[in-house]
């Protein structure tokens, strides 16, 4: 197999994702589409000798012993560009998911992203939080927001990634970029150092467990504006996922300080256009008063009844889905396939106006 001649032509045709596992042909993934490519299968000798090529130096070894945990990294071709990857183990097979990452960063407008998000990157506080599935295109907005700081303020950047993704280089803001792996050991060590570094702006590839957490919880505390992506679906399921990694005794706590340091939480749904291409649909939440009041008493069911009043910009996905299905960006299946109340969303579309019930 050539791999490298594989990875061009898959970036070539716009492929987001290439799948490979020992024994099967090589899989792409082109406008949410699985594609199969015509091709030998891949064997699982020339698959480990691929995968082993690609790692960076210090998570080289005995693929057999370091796979099974799962590997994260970032690789990049000369011809093709630069992934993100994911080594494994399936029915002891060895397997790679590579995405491609753009070598040029998106802007907020060239996203489609909703002014408010733009709003949101410049308001130098807090803690903004962007959500959505695996493949929704979280990196990629986080990195477009960066880039428009980037672009607009002399501020020091930190990001904390792993793998690390898009690169980023100075243009008005001093940006440091630090890999968990190749650069700390964790990202809770790392987040440490980077509050002893005068950062202004704080990035967190992933919240993953409770330290990191409570890291960023400290940072905007502090007066930094702090920026994490999160999977979740929704901005309500965020906070509860949030929560959900906190000991019960530790709750009350955190929903103050949670509710006290929220700038925004950004949640994306990649929808396929009517004309090709995919576009995200966005739902979005603001702090503030009322919304720091229903999470220290525990109201998220009331969120969406909120989010959806439209205040400083929210909107909730339902909406965004309705906005693009009348401008004729999406078809009414594409839009009730990503909705959060299918039926009421069919309703507006007949148009008879939304009549919100708090999610159960």
């Amino acid at each position: 197999m050539d791999f490298k001649a594989l990875f061009k032509k898959a970036v070539d045709g716009g492929a987001s994702d290439i799948h490979l596992l020992g024994g099967r042909k090589p899989v792409v993934r082109v406008q949410g589409s699985l594609v199969r490519i015509d091709a030998p299968p891949v064997t699982s000798q020339e698959l480990i000798a691929q995968i082993t090529e690609m790692l960076p130096a210090h998570l080289r070894g005995d693929l057999s012993v370091n796979a099974p945990k799962g590997i994260d990294f970032s690789f990049t071709d000369p011809a093709a560009g630069r992934f993100r990857c994911s080594a494994f183990y399936a029915l002891g097979q060895p397997g790679i998911t590579m995405r491609a990452i753009r070598a040029v960063i998106p802007t907020i407008e060239e996203l489609h992203l909703p002014a408010t998000v733009m709003d949101i990157a410049l308001s130098q506080r807090g803690l903004t939080l962007i959500t959505g599935t695996t493949g929704s295109g979280k990196s990629t907005t986080l990195a477009a927001i960066v880039e428009l700081i980037n672009s607009n303020y002399d501020v020091k950047v930190i990001a904390v990634e792993d793998p690390i993704e898009f690169l980023h280089a100075d243009a008005r803001a001093l940006i440091s970029q630090i890999e968990v792996g190749t650069d700390s050991v964790s990202f809770d060590r790392a987040l440490r150092q980077a509050l002893r570094q005068d950062p202004d702006v704080v990035l967190i590839g992933e919240l993953r467990d409770v330290e990191t957490l409570r890291m960023a919880l400290r940072a905007a505390d502090t007066g930094h504006q702090v920026f994490a992506t999160v999977h979740a679906s929704r901005a309500a399921l965020t906070i509860e996922r949030i929560i959900a990694m906190f000991p019960p005794a530790e709750h009350k706590l955190l929903l103050s300080q949670l509710a006290h340091s929220l700038d925004a939480i950004i949640s994306q749904r990649l929808v396929v256009l009517r004309e090709g291409g995919r576009r995200p649909a966005v739902e979005i939440l603001r702090g503030g008063p009322v919304t720091e009041k229903f999470i220290i008493e525990g109201k998220l069911a009331e969120l969406s009844e909120y989010i959806e009043a439209g205040d400083m910009g929210m909107q909730t996905f339902d909406q965004h889905l309705l906005q693009m299905f009348h401008e004729h960006l999406i078809s009414g299946r594409e839009a009730l396939k990503h909705a959060t109340r299918p039926e009421a969303l069919a309703t507006a579309m007949r148009g008879i106006k939304f009549v919100n019930r708090p999610d159960k």
